[in-house]
Parts: structure tokens; sequence; C-alpha cells
């Protein structure tokens, strides 16, 4: 009797054991799921739970992007997530080579990604392939199609930049004696001719070189006086270099160059220095868009017309386009919010499905060395 009892005893037990291994298995096949929902297990194709941006500049190896890079990766440590950051060298900034990066982080799976188009119609896509995977589409400096990503943070409004780059320019002609009286022709060197920022641009500075405030500078004929070199370094020197020897006080030539690019503006400034027959410096100005840092040698340098720069903090620019990222991603903010808390830059409105930096920064040789980007 007892053996029977104790073989009872025994078999119960192992009923209640096999019991508590089912429960226990069937509780950990329903908390994966539950984690994959969450997005914190599984996000971007990582184990450690953090969100993975992604971050996509027009090109790699120059000081503008560099200092947004700055700024991004300070936004994302304080966020505590994992930021990715690739783009073409400057030699190579192509839609093409943009797509092929972007191609690796759609099929990586990553939860945003922020880009600088070079391209805002042939880039489209390409964009609009990752919104259907589910990753999160900003575009930031340059704009693409409206319908191809979901927010753009933009550095500033194209009104503000072409104004403030006349103002710049305006600023050292009156100074030189031109104005009503004393007409000024001037010329730009943009990008690529296809890049959404520098299209905006150019635009607005049409716009006011027609008012009164601004009408004494004259862009005296498009196909001649508007330079479109792209991002190679070598033509982009070549262009400004050609430009340089057009300058000078007579009709027939130009009084103001103004670079719409990080790169023009220092090559205006670098070509003056090197040319061998320099036109007068008390007839002509250089200006544009550039960092301060870019700049700084010819501002300081009293034989170079190049006085004045015109930007903004670029690394702001950097650290905002990750804050957007990650909180659209999170679900702080949608397509339809109005604003932004964005961390140490405070709120920032969002417009349209636009959110917009700030003001311009205007630095002459009084301020250059208060920068350090």
């Amino acid at each position: 009797m007892k053996k029977k009892l104790l073989q009872k005893i025994i078999a119960a037990a192992m009923v209640c054991i096999l019991m508590v291994a089912a429960v226990a298995g069937c509780s950990k096949t329903e908390t994966t799921p539950q984690g994959e929902q969450g997005g914190k297990e599984t996000t971007g194709g990582k184990s450690d739970g953090k969100l993975v941006i992604a971050m996509l500049p027009k090109f790699k190896g120059e000081n503008y992007f560099d200092a947004c890079k700055v700024g991004a990766q300070e936004a994302a440590d304080e966020l505590g997530i994992t930021l990715l950051y690739d783009g073409p060298p400057q030699d190579q900034a192509t839609n093409q080579k943009q797509v092929d990066i972007l191609e690796g982080w759609i099929a990586q799976k990553v939860d945003a990604i922020i880009v600088s188009p070079n391209d805002p119609t042939a880039i489209a896509p390409t964009l609009k392939k990752a919104q259907e995977a589910g990753i999160k589409v900003i575009t930031f400096d340059a704009d693409a199609q409206k319908d191809a990503r979901d927010l753009f943070v933009n550095q500033i409004t194209a009104d503000a930049a072409g104004k403030g780059l006349l103002e710049a320019a305006a600023r050292e002609l009156k100074a030189k004696g031109y104005g009503a009286d004393k007409k000024a022709n001037i010329a730009l060197v943009s990008g690529s001719g296809t890049d959404a920022n520098q299209t905006a641009w150019e635009a607005a500075i049409e716009k006011y070189l027609a008012t009164d405030e601004y009408n004494f500078m004259v862009i005296k004929n498009r196909e001649t006086d508007v330079y479109y070199p792209g991002t190679d370094e070598t033509k982009v020197n070549a262009e400004c270099a050609t430009l340089i020897s057009r300058m000078g006080p007579g009709e027939d030539q130009i009084q103001a160059a103004i670079g719409l690019s990080s790169m023009a503006t220092p090559a205006l400034g670098a070509q003056y220095q090197s040319a061998s027959q320099k036109p007068d410096a008390n007839a002509i100005t250089l200006t544009g868009l550039a960092t301060p840092n870019a700049l700084k040698t010819y501002i300081k340098d009293e034989e170079n017309p190049m006085n004045v720069g015109m930007l903004w903090n670029c690394m702001d620019l950097g650290y905002l386009a990750v804050q957007v990222a990650y909180q659209l991603k999170n679900g702080d903010i949608t397509t339809e919010s109005t604003s932004i808390n964005a961390g140490r830059l405070g709120t920032k409105e969002i417009v349209d499905r636009e959110c917009v930096l700030g003001d311009a920064l205007i630095f002459d040789k009084t301020n250059v060395d208060n920068f350090n980007y």
C-alpha cells in the first residue's frame, strides 16, 4: 500500500511540474510580441532597444555638414539613441549616391531618416519607399517633394535668406559709393541648379532686387551672371576664379559676387587672394553663405574685399533635426503638430509641416572670432 501511495504522490508531482513548465512556456511566448509592438527590442534591427536615426547630408568632408553632425550627435547622446551618419564625397554629390545609401538604411530598417537632398524630385521615390517601410522621413537644410517627407527642418526661410544675403552685399556696396545714382552689377554662385534651398533663395533675391531698397543692384544677364558649378571643388574654384576676373568698377564688370553655398563663398575669397591680377578691393565686394571659420581668414584680411558673411548655427540645425526625428518617431509630435519642445533650443513653431530654426546670422571682423564652427 505504501509503495502504491508513493507512486501516486510522485505521479501527481510530475503532473504539477509539467503544468508549471507549460505555463512558463506560454508566458514567454506571449511577452515576445508585446516587446516587438513596443518597438524597443527590435527597433532598427538592434537588440539594445535604442532608436536608430540615420542622417544623410548632401556630401561629407566639408565644415558646414561637419558642424551639423556635431549638433546631431549631441542630440543623439542626450536622447539615448543611435545616430548613423553617411553621405557621398564632395565630388560625387549626386542623387544616385544618396539613393544608394538610403537603400541600405531602408534594408536595415532604421527608425527615421534625416536627409538633405541633392535633387528634391529625383530622390522622392526612394523617400516614399522608406515611408512605406514605416520609416519616418525628415528633410533638413534642403527640402524634397512635400509628399515624400513627413517634416522639413528649415534653417531659415527663403525670404530671410534672400534678404540677408542682399543686405550683406548692399551694406558693403553703399560704403563703396554705390546706390541710387550708381548701379552695381551682381553675380551669384549657386550649387547644382537642382538644390531646393538655393533655388528658393535665388527666387527671393530676384524678388527683393525689384524693391526700392535693393534695386540699385542688378543681375544683368542670368545666363552669364548666375553660376552653377555643383559641388566638385575643382569646378567651384575654377568658376569663382573666372568670376573674380570679371569684377571691377566698369559698367560691363561685376561689382558684387554672392555665394549661395558653403563651398562657393570661401572659394570666392580664396580665388581673390590667389589672383595674379586682383580687381580693386575698393570697387567690389564678396559675400555669401558659409561657416564663420571658413571665411575668417578672408574677413580678417584687410586687402580682401570679403568683409561680411552670413549663415546660421549649423550645430543647432543638426540638433533640431534629430530632435524632430526622434519626437516624430516616438509620437511626441505628428505631422499636424504646430510646435515642438526642442531640448536646449526651446519651443520651435511648426507651420505647414515645416520647422524653422531661426533668423540669419551676419558676421564680420568684429564678431567672427566669437564662433567656432
